[in-house]
């Protein structure tokens, strides 16, 4: 009979209720008893991944916040064995680009176990930081250089975990008294490199935030392509501009025949897609990958991994559905 793994954040559900629920539905769905991995801070989940993979698992459900998912997505890049997604975070950011079902645990163990498979993309950052050391790891939603790494790394997480998303307003108010331009040379493709002077630059496989904040409008998650978008604010109305841009024109994308309005670049901000961006810093800056703070990088080298991952989807969801 297949089995499936289930790797869990301790800190947001224990192992006694996973099995109260995950159980049940295993032995009716004709699985084998399912293993169950704790994750550690030290440890997000990679390892534990890994360990289901040598342990032969035909499933392994995540179960957590957007970090547990990276870090198992990472270790099942291009395995082929499927990732089932049990959001438990403040932010389920794939989850909610995926349109899945939040904090209902039954509903997502049965996704596991009788669900269907999904390819889609992973993006794979490589850096290299000041020291000369080199990193890679994988994303699936956004990585982000800049302003949007510094809320993250300002963020306080004892606050986090008892206001949940209104956290992010006083990190981001500290993160923009320090915020400066990052000088960079950027090249997209194979494109001629650029220079720049930008407050921030973001890649997407994804193009929705929480609260369904819509800041890349045509990103798909299984289109091949990372989108990018860079924040240049252009004196005292330049961050009001860039709000109304996500918060409201990027919104109207919603609205059944309305004009597509989200890739239109102003001087605050401008869109890019590419499947490869490298970027040169002159001053290490900070990078986070699906709000995970990484540290102080100096290069980073992003591509797409298409159809890198196997996500495992409700019982009768279809290529149409999304």
């Amino acid at each position: 009979m297949p089995t499936a793994a289930v790797v869990f954040n301790p800190v947001k559900i224990s192992v006694e209720d996973l099995r109260e629920t995950i159980d049940p539905i295993a032995e009716r769905s004709g699985w084998s008893e399912s293993m169950y991995l704790e994750t550690s801070e030290d440890d997000p989940g990679t390892g534990m991944a890994k360990e289901a993979l040598e342990r032969n698992a035909d499933v392994v459900l995540a179960v957590g916040g957007d970090g547990t998912v990276r870090a198992v997505a990472e270790a099942l890049r291009d395995t082929g064995t499927p990732l089932a997604l049990a959001p438990q975070g403040t932010g389920n950011l794939l989850a909610r680009n995926l349109e899945l079902t939040l904090d209902n645990l039954k509903e997502s163990a049965e996704a596991a176990f009788v669900g269907v498979d999904r390819p889609i993309d992973l993006g794979v950052a490589t850096w290299s930081r000041k020291d000369g050391s080199q990193e890679e790891h994988s994303f699936l939603v956004m990585a982000g250089l800049g302003l949007d790494a510094q809320m993250i790394s300002n963020t306080d997480e004892e606050l986090k975990s008892k206001v949940g998303a209104l956290a992010y307003v006083k990190s981001i108010v500290e993160s923009l008294k320090h915020n400066h331009r990052m000088r960079l040379v950027y090249q997209l493709d194979n494109n001629q490199p650029q220079r720049g002077k930008i407050h921030t630059v973001m890649v997407g496989n994804c193009g929705s935030l929480q609260n369904n904040i819509l800041l890349l409008p045509d990103a798909a998650v299984d289109d091949g392509m990372l989108d990018i978008i860079a924040l240049q604010p252009q004196g005292i109305f330049g961050w009001p501009q860039i709000l109304w841009k996500v918060l409201v024109e990027n919104a109207l994308l919603r609205l059944p025949g309305t004009k597509q309005l989200g890739q239109k670049d102003n001087e605050h901000l401008s869109y890019q897609q590419a499947q490869r961006i490298e970027l040169s810093l002159r001053d290490p800056q900070e990078i986070e990958l699906d709000g995970d703070h990484f540290g102080e990088v100096l290069a980073v080298r992003v591509t797409v991994d298409p159809g890198g991952l196997i996500v495992r989807m409700p019982a009768g969801w279809t290529p149409s559905d999304n």
